[in-house]
C-alpha cells in the first residue's frame, strides 16, 4: 500500500516542479485529501482483506493516515455477504468467507456517509507449470531474471500480477509486475521478470495471480509512472471518487531457488 501511495506522491511532485505540461488530475493534498482503498478476495484463500487509508499533501512527511472506522462488507451474486473487521491501523478482514469460481462479488466501503462500491467477476484460474531463472547482464550489472511458465487459455484475454516473496521475508519485493497475453494467447508463456534484490542463494516464492482488466490497467498505469513516462493518474475500478482498486484473483504458487 505504502508503495503505491508513494507512486501517486510522486506523480504530483513531478507536475508541481513543471516538469510537464499536461494536466494531471492527482488530488494529493491538504485541501482535498482522498481515502485510498485496495481490496483483495483470492480464490483458494480463507481471508480476504481491504486496507484503507488517505492521501496526504506532497509535503507532509508524517505517516499515512489509516481509516479505522468504515464499514465494509463483501457479497457475492447469490446473497451471500459477510461484514469485514478491523484487525489492524487500516486493515479489514474476512476469515471463511469461501469464494467460487466464475461468482461475482461486491465491495462497498462506508467512510462517514461516503459510499465506495466495486464489482468484478473471478477471472479463470491459470496454473503456473514451472519457473525458471537465468542471468541477465544490463551493463555493468546482471539481474537473475525470474520466468514464469504457464499455457496461456485461447481465445480469452488474461492478466496476470506476479508477487516475488524471498523465503523468511513477510513482504514481497517492492514493484509492479504484470504481464497479459497480448502477444501470446493459447500458448505457453514464457516472459521474464527482472526484480531488483534477486540474488544468487535467494529461495523464492512466485505467486501468480490471474487479475481483472481493470486491475491490470491500474498497475500498467503505475508501472509506466515509475518508468519516467508521462505521468497519468490511475483509474481506479471503485466508484465514489477514491483512489485505489478491488481484485478478485485466482493463485497460483511455485518455488525458485536462484543459482
Amino acid at each position: 500500500m505504502r508503495g503505491f501511495i508513494q507512486v501517486l506522491s510522486s506523480i504530483a511532485l513531478i507536475f508541481v516542479m513543471g516538469s510537464c505540461t499536461k494536466v494531471i488530475d492527482v488530488n494529493i493534498n491538504d485541501k482535498d485529501p482522498q481515502y485510498v482503498i485496495e481490496g483483495h478476495v483470492t480464490l483458494g484463500d480463507s481471508i480476504h482483506h481491504v486496507d484503507i487509508t488517505q492521501t496526504l499533501n506532497i509535503s507532509d512527511s508524517s505517516p499515512f493516515p489509516t481509516i479505522d472506522n468504515a464499514e465494509v462488507i463483501l457479497t457475492d451474486d447469490v446473497g451471500n455477504s459477510q461484514a469485514m473487521n478491523l484487525v489492524a491501523p487500516g486493515r479489514y478482514e474476512t476469515v471463511n468467507y469461501p469464494i467460487s469460481a466464475n461468482r461475482t462479488y461486491t465491495l462497498q466501503v462506508t467512510i462517514g456517509g461516503q459510499v465506495f462500491t466495486s464489482t468484478a467477476v473471478v477471472p479463470q484460474a491459470v496454473n503456473l507449470l514451472n519457473v525458471l531463472t537465468f542471468p541477465f547482464a544490463f551493463g555493468p550489472q546482471t539481474f537473475n531474471a525470474i520466468v514464469p511458465l504457464r499455457l496461456d487459455p485461447g481465445g480469452v484475454a488474461n492478466y496476470y500480477e506476479f508477487k516475488l516473496i524471498k523465503h523468511g521475508k513477510p513482504n514481497p519485493i517492492p514493484g509492479f509486475f504484470i504481464q497479459s497475453d497480448q502477444y501470446n494467447d493459447g500458448n505457453l508463456a514464457q516472459e521474464p521478470i527482472f526484480a531488483d534484490g534477486v540474488n544468487s542463494g535467494d529461495t523464492i516464492d512466485v505467486e501468480m495471480l490471474s487479475i481483472n482488466r481493470e486491475v491490470y490497467d491500474f498497475f500498467y498505469t503505475l508501472q509506466q509512472n515509475q518508468q519516467g513516462s508521462t505521468p497519468a493518474n490511475p483509474t481506479s475500478n471503485i466508484s465514489g471518487g477514491c483512489l485505489g482498486y478491488f481484485s478478485v484473483q485466482t493463485k497460483s504458487v511455485k518455488q525458485v531457488i536462484i543459482p
